[in-house]
């Protein structure tokens, strides 16, 4: 209900003015590019740009246009009794098609090169700006644009790999253990930085238990299925994905 009425809103407040701010973008800025998503799975789902919702009801596949040269980010929110949510910025320089991809339960966005008839073909809903000025027609108002949240980030290169090194030189894997849970308590890491963390364990149970103490020190939870790579095992793919939906 609170989607349909914030929807709503945003039709009913926004469409002049979208048009006022895309023709002022696409004017000084070149051609216009399209994004589409889809859901290979067949979930449905809501798409939103820039936390703006596109779509009142969930669909399996969209294609929004009227996009400019510019980064935004795009978050989907699955129609499932979890409602899981991914998202990540994405280059609009040119057209972009997004696939909805699923490892184990863990989900996220990959850019994919296939043919998409989408379900739902749509121009993009911005969010509202000022209306025209009534002297001078001729004088295009500029919004105000807010400044885009940081990117996520991790420990830099340099620490990282010292950290690597003194892990690495540990002889005993509870000893490992301690060190990497003591290290990401202070210093966030990206998935693919966790999952490198996770190689240095010879045992299963070792990689499995520093995984789930991460998880909350990740500062890009969209991408956490990277560390299905690391498990062997598929019982442990699957502790690690219920111990997630559980948080």
């Amino acid at each position: 209900m609170k989607k349909h009425l914030f929807f709503a809103f945003i039709l009913l407040f926004t469409m002049p003015a979208m048009a006022q701010l895309r023709s002022h973008h696409f004017e000084h800025q070149g051609q216009s590019t399209t994004l589409t998503v889809i859901s290979t799975n067949h979930q449905g789902f809501w798409l939103f740009v820039d936390d703006v919702l596109q779509n009142e009801n969930p669909v399996h596949s969209i294609c929004v246009r009227n996009f400019w040269p510019e980064d935004f980010h795009i978050r989907v929110e699955l129609d499932n009794r979890f409602h899981n949510c991914v998202g990540q910025y994405v280059d609009m320089s040119r057209s972009q098609s997004l696939n909805i991809a699923q490892y184990d339960g863990l989900f996220g966005l990959d850019f994919t090169q296939a043919h998409i008839r989408p379900e739902l073909t749509m121009d993009l809903l911005l969010p509202h700006v000022p209306p025209m000025p009534q002297g001078n027609q001729n004088i295009m108002p500029t919004p105000p644009v807010p400044p885009l949240p940081p990117m996520p980030q991790g420990m830099n290169p340099e620490d990282y790999n010292e950290v690597v090194r003194m892990i690495s030189n540990e002889s005993f894997d509870d000893t490992k253990l301690t060190v990497a849970k003591q290290v990401i308590s202070n210093n966030p890491m990206t998935a693919s930085q966790i999952a490198n963390i996770c190689k240095l364990f010879s045992f299963e149970s070792n990689k499995l238990e520093f995984a789930k103490f991460a998880y909350p020190y990740c500062t890009e939870k969209n991408k956490y299925y990277l560390l299905n790579e690391v498990l062997t095992y598929d019982s442990s793919k699957r502790e690690l994905n219920e111990y997630i939906q559980g948080l």
